[in-house]
C-alpha cells in the first residue's frame, strides 16, 4: 500500500455546498477558498499521487492562512480607538496634577447604555470625562488624598457593539502584538512607541501589559489594559501608575482585575 495516494477531481455541480478543502484545484467564484466538490476518487498511479497529497496539504495550509488573516482583520475592526483617543484627556488631567476628585463614584454614558465605576475609593474625574454620540472616555482617580501617588484608572467605551462572543476576543492577543495592533494601542499612533510585554485571553477578556513611550510624562510608560465586552459594547479599561511611583506587575494586574469585576457588576444591575 503506497504511503501517498493520488486522487482525481471529477466535475461537480455541487456549487451550493460549503467550501471543501479536499479539492485544491477548484476555487469558488469571488473566493480564495476552494470550491465544493464530492469526495476525492482514487485514480491509481503512485507517481502522480504524491503530488496530489502535496496539493491537499497546500490547500489546507492556504485555508489556514486565509482563516488566520480573516481573524486578524476582524480583530483590527474591534478596536478602532484606544491609546490615541485617550491621549488628550489624560494629558489634560495630568496638567491639573491628578489631584483627588470629589466627583461621583459612578457615571452613566452613551445615553444610559453603559455605567462606569471603579473599585472602592475611586471617584469620577468629571473634568476629564469625554463623550460623543458613539464613544466615551472616563477617568477615575482616588477620592481622597493618599500618602503616595496611586494609580489612576481609565475606561474607554467604543461605539462597537458585541454579543460577547469569545472567538472575537480570543483573536486579539495575537493582533495586538502585530504592527497594526501596536498602532491601535499607541498614544501617538506610532507602533514603534509600543511594546506589548504580555497579551493573553482569560475570563472573557484580553489582558495586556504594555510599554508605551508616548504615555503622558506624568505616567509610567508601563501600564495594564483590558479589552472586554460590557453592556453590549467593546470596552477598554486601563490602570496607569505615576511616573515616579511605578507599580509592581502583580499589583497593577490586581487593580485591573478588581476594576473589571466592578464594571461587570454595575452593568449587570440593568
Amino acid at each position: 500500500m503506497p504511503a501517498c495516494q493520488s486522487f482525481s477531481i471529477p466535475d461537480s455541480h455541487h456549487a451550493d455546498r460549503a467550501p471543501d478543502i479536499r479539492d485544491p484545484n477548484r476555487v469558488a467564484p469571488g473566493s480564495s477558498l476552494p470550491a465544493a466538490g464530492p469526495l476525492w476518487r482514487r485514480d491509481g498511479g503512485l507517481a502522480g499521487l504524491c503530488a496530489g497529497e502535496a496539493a491537499r496539504a497546500g490547500a489546507a495550509a492556504m485555508t489556514a492562512r486565509w482563516l488566520r488573516s480573516l481573524r486578524l482583520s476582524l480583530a483590527a475592526l474591534i478596536l478602532p480607538l484606544a491609546g490615541c483617543f485617550e491621549t488628550a484627556p489624560l494629558t489634560e488631567a495630568a496638567t491639573r496634577g491628578l489631584m483627588p476628585a470629589s466627583g461621583p463614584s459612578e457615571v452613566t454614558v452613551l445615553r444610559g447604555a453603559v455605567r462606569v465605576a471603579g473599585p472602592a475609593g475611586y471617584c469620577i474625574d468629571v473634568e476629564a470625562t469625554t463623550e460623543s454620540d458613539i464613544e466615551a472616555f472616563v477617568l477615575l482617580v482616588r477620592c481622597r488624598m493618599t500618602l503616595r501617588p496611586t494609580p489612576v484608572l481609565s475606561a474607554t467605551v467604543t461605539g462597537l457593539q458585541t454579543d460577547g462572543t469569545p472567538d472575537m476576543f480570543r483573536s486579539l492577543p495575537e493582533f495586538m502584538r502585530s504592527t497594526p495592533g501596536r498602532a491601535q494601542l499607541s498614544r501617538s499612533g506610532d507602533p514603534r512607541d509600543v511594546e506589548v510585554l504580555e497579551a493573553t485571553y482569560a475570563d472573557g477578556a484580553v489582558w495586556l501589559l504594555i510599554r508605551d513611550e508616548g504615555n503622558p510624562s506624568s505616567f509610567d510608560e508601563t501600564y495594564w489594559r483590558a479589552i472586554l465586552p460590557v453592556a453590549g459594547r467593546v470596552m477598554t479599561l486601563a490602570v496607569l501608575a505615576a511616573a515616579d511611583h511605578p507599580f509592581e506587575r502583580d499589583s497593577g494586574l490586581g487593580i485591573l482585575q478588581t476594576f473589571v469585576r466592578r464594571m461587570y457588576a454595575v452593568n449587570a444591575q440593568g
